[in-house]
């Protein structure tokens, strides 16, 4: 519930509550990877890049296999994060994982 939440206050513009749910969200189930995605994004839209990055590096400890949208919310924390070398990297490992997906 906290989850959605969180979700639907940052879809509708309080990015600021919305990231407070889902901190509370993340602090009761920590290895809920959707939690912690909607987290990181909602970081990075609320210019909080470094603890976006901080939630991409706990998703991708859990997450085994890389996964496309993981790598384009990296890279769009990176570049908010004035990392832009970094995150080209970043977005064209997506376009990679993209591409790998595509023809799987």
């Amino acid at each position: 519930m906290l989850h959605l939440l969180g979700y639907l206050y940052g879809r509708h513009g309080q990015v600021k509550r919305g990231t407070a749910y889902l901190l509370i969200a993340a602090q009761l189930e920590p290895a809920n990877a959707e939690v912690l995605q909607t987290l990181a994004h909602l970081l990075v839209l609320g210019g909080e890049a470094g603890k976006a990055l901080t939630t991409i590096e706990r998703l991708e400890e859990l997450e085994s296999a890389a996964h496309p949208a993981l790598a384009l919310l990296k890279g769009r924390a990176l570049l908010a994060a004035g990392r832009p070398v970094e995150a080209r990297r970043s977005f064209q490992d997506f376009l990679a994982q993209r591409e790998l997906n595509d023809h799987a």
